[in-house]
C-alpha cells in the first residue's frame, strides 16, 4: 500500500512524530502522506508492529526537500517555497512571499532555553547566497540572516587521530552556499540556537542570534549527517559512515591528554592558544598537565614545537577571577568542594546554617549535577571508536 501511494516517484524526505508513533514522508513529485505504527497485543505471544493505512497530507508545487514537525504542525520546504500545515485543522499557508530555485532545507527550533522558555517555536528557512529566514511558529518571516561575508573566515581543522591537523589561517573569499537541510543543536557552553547545516564538501554551524559563523569544517563527500546533542553521524558517498564529536578547545585537549596523545596535544594547544590561556581553562587543563605535557616531546625532533608550548605556558591565565571570588565569599565557619560539573558544593558548620537550607542547598546541587551530566562533551574511553571519531574544537577560531 504504501508503495503504491508513491509509485513512480522517490522518497525524498522523511520526519517522524516520535509522540504517536508517526512518520511523515516527501517524494520527488511533492507529496506528502503519512503512516502511522503501533502494537497489537496477540496474547500470550507478546506484540506485533503493526502499519496503519497511509493518508496523503497534502502535493505541493516541486520535489521535497526537508520535512519537520513541531507541535502539530508540518514543515514541508520543496525546490521553490516552505509550507506551513496544521496537521489537526488541515490548514496550509506559506512561509514569506519570495519563491527559490533550488533545495534549501528548514527546520524548527523549539524556545526551550532562558528566558524564552515555553514560546512557541521558531522557524529557519534557508535562501540563496547563504541566507537563511527566521520565522515565527506562524510563517511570518521576522529577519533575514546573512552569512555569506562571515564564511570568508578559514575553515577550522578536524582533529583526528590519523592525521595531523591542518590549519590554514588566510582569509577565503565570501561563500555564497545552498544549505540543503538545517538543523537546530545546542551545547551546554552555548546557551544560543544554533543551527547545522552541510554540502559534499562542509559542515557549518552558525547562531543566528548574534550573526555568528560558530564553526565550518571541510569534510568531502557527505551525502547526510544525522544529528544526536553534540555527536554527528556522517554518511559518506563511499558508504562510509564517520562519527564527529563537537567540543570546545579545552575538552578536545583534555580528552587528548586522556589518550596520551602528545603530540596530537601539543599542535592543538598551540593553535588554539587564546582559548586554553584563559583563567577559565585551568580548571580542566591546568598548568602542571601543561608542563608535563611539554615533558614527554623530544626536544631532538619537536624543538619548534616545545618552543611554541613554552610560549603559550608563559601566557597562561590563573584561575578565574570570578572563582576566587567565590571561594572567597565563603565564609571561615563554612567548607565546600567543587563538584565536575563546576558547581561549588558549600559544607556549613553544626549551627551555622538550618537543616531545612543545608538539605535544600545540596539537593540542588546534586540535581544540577545530575542535569549537566546529560550535556557531558566527553564520551566514556570504550565508547569512542579511534578509527572513526574526530572532534571539532568549537566556539574560538585558532590563531
Amino acid at each position: 500500500m504504501y508503495c503504491f501511494e508513491h509509485r513512480g516517484q522517490t522518497v525524498t524526505a522523511l520526519c517522524w512524530d516520535t509522540s504517536v508513533l508517526k512518520v511523515f514522508v516527501g517524494d520527488s513529485g511533492g507529496k506528502v502522506s503519512f503512516l502511522r505504527a503501533g502494537s497489537s497485543k496477540l496474547g500470550k505471544v507478546g506484540s506485533a508492529f503493526v502499519i496503519f493505512p497511509v493518508q496523503t497530507v497534502t502535493t505541493v508545487d516541486s520535489k521535497v526537500v526537508q520535512l519537520g514537525y513541531q507541535d502539530g504542525r508540518l514543515l514541508v520546504s520543496s525546490l521553490t517555497r516552505c509550507y506551513l500545515c496544521d496537521t489537526e485543522k488541515e490548514k496550509f499557508w506559506r512561509v514569506g512571499n519570495k519563491e527559490r530555485d533550488g533545495e534549501y532545507g528548514a527546520c524548527f527550533f523549539p524556545q526551550s532555553r532562558g528566558l524564552l522558555m515555553g514560546q512557541p517555536p521558531l522557524l529557519y528557512c534557508a535562501r540563496p547566497g547563504s541566507r537563511i529566514w527566521e520565522a515565527s511558529f506562524n510563517g511570518e518571516v521576522l529577519s533575514t540572516h546573512q552569512f555569506k561575508q562571515l564564511l570568508a573566515c578559514p575553515p577550522l581543522p578536524l582533529i583526528t587521530f590519523r592525521n595531523e591537523p591542518n590549519y590554514n589561517p588566510v582569509q577565503k573569499t565570501p561563500q555564497s552556499v545552498a544549505f540543503p537541510k538545517l538543523h537546530g543543536i545546542i551545547f551546554l557552553n552555548n546557551n544560543y540556537q544554533n543551527l547545522l547545516t552541510w554540502t559534499d564538501s562542509a559542515i557549518y554551524i552558525f547562531t543566528p542570534q548574534n550573526g555568528q559563523v560558530l564553526l565550518w569544517t571541510e569534510i568531502k563527500g557527505l551525502v547526510d549527517v544525522a544529528v544526536y546533542r553534540s555527536e554527528l553521524f556522517c554518511l559518506h558517498g563511499s558508504g562510509r559512515l564517520s562519527h564527529l564529536s563537537l567540543l570546545s578547545a579545552e575538552r578536545c585537549i583534555e580528552r587528548l591528554l586522556r589518550r596520551e596523545s602528545w603530540l596530537l596535544t601539543a599542535a592543538v594547544c598551540c593553535m588554539f592558544q587564546h582559548a586554553i590561556t584563559t583563567g577559565r581553562a585551568r580548571k580542566s587543563i591546568p598548568i602542571d598537565r601543561l608542563e608535563h605535557l611539554k615533558s614527554q616531546l623530544s626536544s631532538s625532533t619537536h624543538l619548534e614545537l616545545i618552543g611554541q608550548l613554552e610560549e603559550v605556558i608563559t601566557k597562561v591565565e590563573p584561575l578565574d577571577s570570578a572563582s576566587s571570588s567565590r571561594r572567597s565569599s565563603i565564609s571561615s565557619h563554612e567548607s565546600f568542594n567543587v563538584l565536575d560539573c563546576g558547581i561549588y558544593r558549600v559544607i556549613s558548620r553544626r549551627g551555622s546554617q538550618s537543616d531545612e537550607e543545608m538539605s535544600s542547598l545540596l539537593n540542588h546541587s546534586v540535581s544540577e549535577e545530575e542535569r549537566l551530566k546529560e550535556f557531558s562533551f566527553v564520551q566514556d574511553e570504550d565508547q569512542v571508536d579511534h578509527e572513526e571519531c574526530v572532534c571539532c574544537a568549537i566556539r574560538s577560531s585558532p590563531r
